[in-house]
């Protein structure tokens, strides 16, 4: 009897789950279909509310100061005003890219210089690529071209597949995978959203078929970390894109996002190691670290700054590690 409560009590959670993720994903639709030009209105509403009220003013005030600190305060406080519009343009452009079209959004974000990508992939099936929350990272679909990959061709045409790790909230775990899908097919990509963890599998399972494993690389992380140097303050990275690269002897990538203009960027991409067998731990990690540094210093607004990024404390063969290299 009390396994037939049980089993009906969540029958009636998952039904709730369901409900709940159709009202939002229908709800987000339905938005999504107001102009462009309206998103960047209600954008700078928002921006100019979150700047009042300043939301998570402390985190950004103090990531910017660390991160730049021969800057005037008056000079971090426009940077503050500048990422709260930048941070709602983000959010807004992810909406009204769930019902535009693969021609809409690569007027939005495109790919100037194909070559070493095409090049590389031509030799190996699979790569590794490491992003970091730079531009517009939801618009990966824009790395197959405006007539989809089928046209597009060269590394286009490789599967795409995205590590994520799966949000607590399953409304919301729900809509993000959805909405990342919704931008493959598009695409006319055969890629998949996969949790971190099955990544190495799912290489392992079919190593003849083309795939690129994007890993959004810069979070705060709990394990697998590399210590390195990162806008000016210790920092500890998230090792597991190199721990796949460098297990199989896959090429891994650097990906950046340039915000060129309000509504336009640019990827392009920066090839880190092509032979990742015997390269020492940390070192593939550390060369993403500084091509992101290096973005971020060229374009300051264009990054995750309200994200709590240096949460972590070190463990003391960490600090060890740090002062060798750099003290």
């Amino acid at each position: 009897m009390f396994a037939g409560v049980v089993q009906q009590a969540e029958i009636i959670v998952g039904n709730m789950h369901k409900l709940l993720f159709w009202i939002l994903w229908g709800s987000m639709w339905l938005v999504s279909l107001l102009p462009r030009k309206v998103f960047y209105i209600l954008s700078d509403v928002c921006a100019f509310f979150l700047n009042m009220f300043g939301y998570r003013r402390s985190v950004i005030d103090v990531n910017m100061a660390r991160s730049f600190p021969k800057m005037h305060y008056g000079h971090l406080k426009k940077l503050r005003k500048r990422y709260y519009q930048y941070m709602m343009d983000l959010a807004l452009e992810s909406i009204w890219a769930i019902s535009a079209s693969q021609k809409q959004i690569c007027e939005v974000v495109s790919v100037p210089d194909r070559e070493m990508m095409d090049e590389l992939c031509s030799r190996h099936p699979k790569v590794v690529i490491v992003v970091g929350h730079v531009g517009n990272w939801e618009l990966f679909g824009g790395v197959c071209g405006p007539q989809g990959a089928d046209v597009t061709g060269g590394f286009a045409a490789s599967n795409l597949y995205l590590s994520y790790k799966r949000a607590k909230n399953k409304v919301f775990d729900d809509f993000f995978v959805k909405m990342r899908m919704l931008a493959f097919k598009k695409a006319g990509n055969q890629g998949h959203i996969l949790e971190s963890k099955h990544i190495l599998r799912h290489i392992l399972k079919d190593r003849k078929s083309t795939g690129l494993y994007i890993f959004i690389a810069d979070q705060s992380p709990k394990e697998e970390r590399v210590v390195t140097k990162f806008l000016n303050q210790p920092t500890l990275f998230l090792a597991g894109a190199e721990y796949v690269a460098s297990k199989l002897g896959i090429p891994m990538v650097y990906m950046g996002i340039d915000r060129v203009a309000r509504g336009k960027y640019e990827i392009n991409f920066k090839l880190l190691e092509e032979n990742t067998k015997g390269v020492p731990h940390g070192e593939l990690t550390r060369r993403f670290a500084s091509c992101l540094e290096e973005d971020i210093f060229a374009n300051n607004v264009n990054w995750l700054w309200s994200h709590k990024r240096w949460k972590r404390d070190f463990r003391s063969e960490e600090i060890e590690e740090y002062k060798k290299l750099y003290e």
